[in-house]
């Protein structure tokens, strides 16, 4: 490593012979005995840029060897676990060196503490090791009462249960198509202060279920400029459509994010949603102008 860059480049996770479904902290599993590492990223929440490379993939068994669907998670934003942050789908066939999938279509990544490997077809056992360059900047606005002194912006922008203060009269949560204002004086949904910034450098968004749901739904966070509303980050074809599922929103601008001004949750197909969530991590840096 170069270290004038100031880059990090880690190896996270090195599993061998892994047949069945499991969740892993940051270490070495082999033949399902895991020993722990000191996660090399710890200390950092949002990482600017990230990149995450699998090497040495392989699903043994030949052509008809095992699936699985890896996906590296985090429990570090307050109050919530198992957020995804990227994902791949290996098979029999897959190559030896995978770059990962970004859920969010960023470029950043928030600290990554967690691996889940998911058994989708049996087979074969599971072999690879994960690897990360990262780089990290300063932030310039956080929150009070976040847990970190990190300067960035997390938690709960909406939540679709009965509380006190909240937008909802009753348990019920979510039964059709519903839009809120973030910050509005109808039904307001907070928006944890990212109101002042009007863009931010990175913003990550997650939904999640309640215990309880039926049908199937899509959410979308929106902002606006020039008077129009436009989609900042959102789920396609009714993906939410599991009780306590967490799904990533895929940004529409590859990472950053204007401040944003409603939330929608739209029902696909009939049903309805208990303490649905949306969960929002966002950094930025103040920016500079030139002279006009």
């Amino acid at each position: 490593m170069i270290n004038f860059s100031k880059v990090k480049e880690v190896r996270l996770w090195g599993v061998t012979d892994q047949n069945s479904d499991v969740r892993l902290t940051v270490g070495d599993s082999s033949g399902g005995t895991f020993t722990a590492r000191a996660n090399p990223l710890r200390g950092t929440l949002v990482w600017d840029e990230c990149m995450y490379v699998l090497h040495g993939v392989s699903a043994a068994g030949g052509a008809t060897g095992g699936s699985y669907t890896v996906t590296i998670e985090t429990d570090a934003v307050v109050g919530y676990t198992g957020l995804p942050i990227a994902s791949a789908t290996i098979g029999p066939n897959s190559p030896r060196t995978m770059v990962m999938d970004n859920l969010h279509r960023s470029p950043g990544s928030p600290l990554p503490t967690h691996i889940f490997i998911d058994q989708t077809a049996t087979g074969g056992a599971l072999d690879f090791q994960c690897f990360a360059i990262a780089k990290q900047y300063r932030g310039v606005l956080g929150t009070p009462g976040s847990n970190t002194s990190e300067r960035v912006i997390q938690g709960t922008m909406f939540r679709g249960a009965s509380y006190a203060g909240g937008p909802f009269t009753s348990g019920a949560g979510l039964t059709v198509d519903e839009t809120f204002t973030v910050d509005g004086t109808s039904r307001q949904i907070s928006s944890l202060g990212m109101r002042r910034m009007r863009l931010w450098d990175r913003a990550f968004y997650w939904t999640k279920a309640g215990n309880s749901i039926s049908g199937t739904w899509d959410c979308y966070v929106l902002g606006t400029v020039g008077g129009t509303t436009f989609t900042i980050a959102g789920t396609t074809g009714g993906a939410l459509n599991v009780g306590n599922e967490r799904l990533a929103l895929t940004s529409n601008f590859y990472g950053c994010s204007p401040n944003p001004s409603t939330i929608i949750f739209d029902e696909v197909t009939a049903g309805g949603v208990s303490d649905a969530r949306v969960i929002v991590l966002a950094k930025t840096g103040r920016g500079s102008l030139a002279k006009e």
